[in-house]
């Protein structure tokens, strides 16, 4: 299925899907270096569980409908920002159809020839030699969307957060994915115990849960919260999230280990973060995450104490450093 010859205008293209987090991260970098930007939401087929080395540039992988996004354009992009494995193929079936023209930003491991991309990026906990490629180009966790305009717009959204006074905790959970396991018995816990580190602290406790949490994690989570907690439930609030404006606000984070994403935004801010991590709840990337993060003062790992320190962490800047390297 060919696109036929077309002009190729000066616009990326985000090729995006129903997860958020790498999608976040194709925002952000097309934002902080500048371009214009147009998201291409896909659909995948059946054949989307193939290896990606027999769907190398083709569309095989998309539904009708999104097939139809890609040869309904009368031009094509002169950037295409994909994120995540399945996406790959999908940019290389653009940059042929350009005649190379096209440049490809590569979000997450292709599982294809790197040389086929004009820049790869990855996280260090992939562990993959930047030295064996030129395109590549490592960060500590992921890319974000956090910059200090964006946080002090979504604040105006939601007033009420910044008229509490009080000090504010907020505790962001995640839940169990295709390789870890979040327990019960471990959400629980880590309620109990910031439940009652923010008694100690005379703290606002700010609990937001994610789309991976669940029935159960939300129901166990919600029975040993108490004192002065407000929940945001994402489920009820994803029309009107209020995280960006929590991410603003809050004096502290106490972020489970199993989102890299939350503890890159997290740590974004240059507010204190603990990292909540035990048993199977992370993976041994993210743990090998969490490690670098720990060793180079960007968080601490959270252990339950009576308060939470009020250090001085580093600032994570991963989107605006691959941003300039990106541009030269």
């Amino acid at each position: 299925m060919q696109l036929g010859a077309k002009n190729v205008q000066n616009e990326a293209w985000i090729l995006t899907d129903k997860r958020p987090g790498t999608a976040a991260q194709a925002i952000g970098l097309a934002e902080e270096i500048g371009l214009k930007y147009k998201i291409i939401n896909l659909d995948y087929s059946a054949f989307s569980s193939l290896p990606n080395i027999f769907l190398s540039e083709s569309l095989l992988r998309l539904t009708a409908d999104s097939k139809k996004k890609i040869l309904k354009s009368d031009y094509l992009p002169s950037h295409v920002i994909s994120a995540g494995r399945r996406s790959a193929p999908i940019a290389l079936y653009l940059k042929k159809e350009s005649k190379s023209q096209t440049k490809i930003i590569q979000i997450m491991n292709p599982n294809l020839d790197f040389k086929k991309f004009d820049f790869v990026i990855l996280p260090k906990h992939d562990e993959v030699s930047a030295e064996k490629f030129p395109n590549l180009i490592t960060t500590i966790g992921a890319l974000t969307r956090v910059d200090e305009k964006r946080l002090a717009s979504e604040s105006e959204k939601f007033p009420e957060l910044k008229k509490n006074t009080k000090t504010k905790i907020a505790l962001l959970v995640g839940g169990s994915s295709n390789k870890t396991k979040f327990t019960a018995e471990s959400v629980k816990k880590l309620a109990k115990i910031s439940s009652d580190l923010a008694k100690k602290m005379d703290a606002t406790l700010l609990v937001l849960n994610s789309r991976r949490t669940g029935k159960e994690l939300n129901e166990a989570l919600k029975s040993e919260l108490s004192g002065d907690v407000q929940f945001f439930d994402w489920e009820e609030v994803k029309e009107k999230n209020p995280y960006f404006a929590i991410l603003n606000c809050a004096d502290f984070f106490v972020i489970t280990g199993d989102s890299v994403s939350m503890i890159s935004e997290c740590c974004s801010t240059g507010k204190p973060v603990y990292i909540f991590d035990e048993a199977e709840i992370s993976s041994e990337k993210h743990r090998r995450f969490h490690e670098e993060l720990v060793a180079q003062n960007y968080a601490k790992r959270f252990l339950g104490d009576s308060v939470l320190e009020n250090f001085s962490p580093q600032k994570l800047c991963e989107t605006a450093r691959v941003a300039k390297l990106v541009s030269k």
